[in-house]
């Protein structure tokens, strides 16, 4: 998921995944993310969309350990917050289940720098609404979960060096509804932080804040998130494992689908316009829809990769 504090959307894939929200680095998320990107078209959580090149990562946001690390995961409940060994109380962010003045928010329970449970802290004073600027609290970690959001928000799209200058963001609400023209990624990092992402159109890149657009089976569509290269260049053949690892205007996409990848996971490979052809594509590579069974709307957008 965006092996420190970076956010991966897609990666394992995946923002988001990944957010995707996670990604590598020692400045330390995500990942939209920690599945491994594989030829074969797999049919993803919560959708029944997939990716014709069988880069159907599950959406994650989180860092991308080159680990399969199983991430708690809260089933929907309406019941009271239950309590963990360490005396955390447990939660679902969808509906908000702490306790009066309290929120529940994703955090890293494991210190392994990506949200990997649910726990319920102290709602700020003042705190920021949707869409309102926001930081993580200053000294904690930027998967801590304490930031000045409100009560149904997290704090996301942030520099994950500073925890500074991000976004207080939607968590899904009951039954996976966001607002309108966004997103609900219910799966990232296995469901722990089920959050609402802007949709956007990758031929076009036409989200706001130098966001890139990211897509990914389990979400069936496209969303806004942060780029989060870490050491590498993010653009074409750039080593990847995550959905935002990659620059805007590219894609995360399996090692063997990308010509010249060599000892990486995933190298990043340019979005391309079915329509359009592969004038954008290396010469062994193809412009091959995104999509298997595309959403409305996204029947032209493609990706360059070696045809199976």
């Amino acid at each position: 998921m965006m092996k420190s504090g970076r956010a991966k959307v897609l990666g394992r894939t995946a923002l988001v995944g990944a957010l995707l929200i996670a990604g590598c680095g020692d400045d330390g998320m995500g990942k939209e993310t920690e599945t491994t990107p594989t030829t074969e078209p797999t049919t993803s959580t919560g959708t029944d969309s997939e990716t014709s090149t069988g880069t159907a990562t599950e959406t994650t946001t989180e860092t991308a350990t080159g680990t399969d690390s199983e991430a708690s995961t809260v089933s929907p409940t309406t019941e009271s917050p239950t309590t963990t060994e360490g005396g955390e109380s447990m939660c679902n962010p969808k509906i908000q289940d702490c306790p009066e003045g309290q929120k529940c928010v994703a955090y890293d329970s494991m210190a392994t720098n990506y949200w990997d449970a649910n726990k319920c802290v102290d709602e700020p004073m003042n705190a920021g609404a949707v869409g309102d600027p926001c930081n993580i609290d200053m000294g904690e970690s930027v998967f801590s979960g304490l930031d000045n959001c409100s009560k149904g928000t997290i704090c996301l799209n942030f520099d994950f060096a500073t925890g500074q200058g991000g976004t207080c963001t939607a968590y899904c609400g009951e039954g996976n509804t966001c607002g309108e023209g966004e997103l609900c990624l219910e799966s990232a990092n296995e469901g722990v932080l089920p959050v609402c992402l802007q949709s956007c159109d990758p031929l076009l890149q036409d989200c706001e804040d130098m966001q890139g657009c990211y897509g990914d089976s389990s979400f069936g569509g496209f969303i806004c998130f942060t780029p989060d290269p870490g050491q590498n260049i993010g653009d074409d053949n750039s080593p990847c494992e995550y959905t935002n690892a990659c620059l805007a205007g590219f894609s995360c996409q399996a090692a063997e689908t990308v010509e010249g990848c060599m000892g990486a996971m995933g190298c990043c490979t340019p979005f391309c316009s079915v329509s359009g052809g592969d004038a954008d594509c290396a010469p062994t590579e193809d412009c091959v829809p995104f999509f298997a069974d595309p959403p409305p709307g996204t029947d032209d957008v493609g990706v360059c990769v070696i045809p199976a």
